[in-house]
């Protein structure tokens, strides 16, 4: 009896990773959260002319001070991670990349070694081009060599863009960075562009079996811009998109809508509602980009909200699902823990309005997933409050404001 056991175990295991095949090297086993600096910063090496842009040392490590310092460290954010143009223009004889000597002039160990003395993470970049996407060196022909320069540095994470190479190198070379990755035996998190490149600039059907089995996040769309026509286009494109990208999305494997621009005065506060919500609600990676001196108080709160912060990072890791409850308005629906009695689980609700009109809506919970016959009790994830109880038969009737969300979480009584 006991033989059977273990191999009917071992059959439903065998089964279950081949549905859904997840890279599993042990991490990211819930959406990575930090700061990454390109979306604001670009490339930001034009310090001179530009010092208010300027991707240098001081900066990184301000950042560090301001994560430590402010709360968001205890909410989460743990990720400070370096983009483009942060080297010099050629290697060193050796071969090695080399962090740009006045910009970060005691190197890349200092700034890691200052990182993780503060309890936090460092992420870097690369391309697995010959350049990268801003014409620095790439690491075509180094892989081996560049992946053991971060892990000596101290790197958790990685970031992998895919500029200026051919579809069939594509299809390889993330498999072969990530197996020079897994040989430096250093956890570092791998965050690739593949996907995106395959179908944005090579027009095929990127196969997401295999870039989940060696990826832990990856992009699929177009790099986020600072403005709201930005969100709003990536926002469209997961909801039209999900029905492919939900199969291949869980712990230790995440879809990447790209970074958070909340704080760079281009989004209004209910803008920055939608973007940190569907974002939330999607189970996606939430790495702010932005001057974080420049963060106002209220979106601070809303970065800090750990009621919002708890579907980001729900362990089941579900992908909230849309529904058109008419043409202006959409309702996400993501099921995830806390359960009660290990049989029904709680569920969020975000109406989300792209337009600029209000609309009011109704919608009935119970026609969602919903099971517990006791009922539920609704909560206001902005403010906190909650607000009423709601049987399985109740309907929830709201007036959701231009360009905005309500976000409601649902716990079984």
């Amino acid at each position: 009896m006991n033989s059977f056991k273990v191999l009917f175990t071992l059959a439903f295991f065998v089964c279950l990773l081949e549905r859904v095949k997840l890279l599993d090297n042990g991490l990211a086993r819930t959406p990575p959260m930090g700061w990454m600096s390109w979306g604001y910063y670009m490339c930001g090496d034009n310090c001179l002319d530009q010092p208010h842009k300027c991707l240098d040392e001081e900066l990184i490590l301000s950042v560090v001070d301001t994560f430590y310092n402010d709360g968001y460290q205890e909410a989460g954010y743990e990720y400070i991670v370096i983009d483009d143009c942060w080297s010099e223009r050629e290697r060193d004889s050796d071969g090695r990349l080399v962090p740009d000597r006045n910009r970060f002039p005691h190197g890349m160990k200092f700034i890691s070694d200052y990182i993780h003395s503060k309890g936090l993470k460092f992420g870097m970049y690369t391309n697995v081009a010959n350049i990268t996407c801003m014409h620095y060196p790439g690491s075509r022909g180094y892989f081996g060599i560049d992946a053991m320069t971060f892990a000596e540095w101290g790197v958790d994470y990685i970031k992998v863009d895919g500029c200026f190479v051919e579809e069939s190198f594509l299809n390889t070379a993330y498999i072969k960075f990530g197996h020079y990755l897994n040989k430096t035996e250093r956890p570092i998190v791998y965050s690739c562009s593949w996907p995106y490149y395959i179908e944005f600039k090579h027009n095929k059907t990127p196969d997401y079996s295999k870039v989940s089995a060696h990826c832990n996040l990856w992009r699929n769309y177009h790099d986020v811009y600072t403005s709201w026509p930005s969100v709003r286009d990536i926002v469209n494109h997961y909801k039209m998109a999900y029905s492919t990208l939900y199969q291949h999305h869980g712990p230790g494997g995440w879809n990447d809508p790209d970074m958070l621009i909340i704080g760079t005065e281009s989004l209004t506060e209910s803008q920055s509602r939608i973007q940190l919500s569907v974002f939330a609600m999607l189970s996606a990676p939430l790495l702010l980009s932005c001057d974080m001196t420049k963060i106002t108080e209220y979106e601070r709160s809303l970065l800090q909200n750990l009621d919002l912060i708890a579907i980001a990072q729900d362990p089941l890791g579900i992908m909230a699902q849309p529904y058109e409850l008419t043409y202006f308005i959409t309702l996400w629906v993501k099921k995830h823990l806390p359960m009660k009695g290990d049989k029904y689980h709680s569920f969020s609700f975000a109406l989300v309005n792209l337009y600029r009109r209000n609309f009011t809506v109704s919608f009935t919970p119970g026609s969602y997933g919903l099971q517990s016959k006791d009922g539920y009790t609704v909560m206001d994830v902005f403010t906190g409050n909650y607000l009423r109880n709601i049987t399985l038969e109740d309907s929830i009737i709201v007036t959701v404001p231009f360009e905005d969300v309500i976000l409601y979480t649902l716990y079984a009584l």
